[in-house]
């Protein structure tokens, strides 16, 4: 079982689809969490993760009916994943695995089908606009390898986090040059840019204020197998981004890449999963 969803999720296809519905089977895997097998993080440049250092971390392998797609997630809660639109295009099922940094050996491994897939009802695919998704799974267990990730409280108003330090995590290529996704998760730490110097490179349409931007600097960056995956602030693990696309160039090109801005969103979250953000009223920004 474990070399089947290896060669699986070796073919690291960084599109997505969109889903529906029920058909969820949860299993405990036997043993330890040692370095095994399959996906390496779409992370450029970046360093390996230490086992449990992400236990918020997902792995989501999307199935359209002809071929599969591997995109990031976070849990948000025993029974939310949170990851981008994109990643949910067209899809039929995904797989939901968390628990440890090697994605062939999974604490947990969900099966999920699309009646469970909410995509943003205003995604718009050519812009990356409102690109974010939730996943419903059947309720986890949390443990030191499976925590949720804290979301930033509702508010009247919030932090631009320009120059913020935060750290990105997932699986997916390593490089450009990458034929295949690599066995264990990888991070990488990136500076948080304004909006109005994303702009110079992606123009107004794309950079909105639902947007936010980090440099990738000396080709350390995020890149095609990790959509969908986090952007923590490194000062509090708080998620303040959802990876949402790098430059056409390349993920090496020295390029901004886009992130999804949580913040915009709350309201939107809190009204499909029933997570409570605080009593403030959320706020679209």
């Amino acid at each position: 079982m474990k070399s089947l969803i290896a060669l699986s999720l070796l073919l690291c296809i960084a599109s997505a689809f969109e889903i529906r519905g029920p058909g969820n089977t949860q299993r405990e895997r036997l043993g330890s969490m040692v370095q095994k097998v399959v996906v390496s993080s779409r992370i450029t440049n970046g360093q390996t993760a230490a086992a449990n250092s992400f236990p918020y971390q997902a792995g989501l392998k999307f199935y359209n009916g002809v071929k599969f797609n591997f995109c990031g997630g976070s849990l948000i809660s025993k029974k939310w994943v949170l990851t981008a639109a994109h990643c949910t295009l067209n899809a039929i099922s995904v797989t939901v695995y968390l628990g440890s940094i090697n994605i062939a050996d999974p604490i947990v491994h969900l099966e999920v089908d699309q009646c469970d897939i909410k995509a943003h009802p205003e995604f718009h695919n050519e812009l990356n606009q409102n690109d974010i998704a939730l996943i419903k799974i059947p309720a986890v267990t949390y443990s030191a390898t499976i925590k949720p990730v804290s979301l930033p409280k509702c508010a009247s108003s919030y932090p631009n986090y320009v120059d913020e330090t935060v750290v990105a995590s997932g699986w997916g290529k390593t490089s450009d040059a990458s034929k295949s996704c690599s066995p264990v998760l990888q991070f990488a730490n990136l500076k948080v840019i304004s909006n109005e110097v994303c702009v110079r490179t992606y123009g107004t349409a794309k950079i909105q204020a639902g947007k936010m931007c980090t440099a990738t600097i000396n080709r350390i960056g995020s890149c095609d197998g990790d959509s969908g995956g986090p952007l923590v602030l490194a000062s509090s693990n708080l998620q303040i981004g959802i990876m949402s696309f790098c430059h056409h160039s390349g993920c090496e090109a020295d390029k901004p890449a886009g992130h999804t801005r949580v913040t915009s969103y709350l309201q939107w979250i809190q009204q499909n999963t029933g997570i409570r953000l605080e009593n403030n009223n959320c706020l679209f920004l």
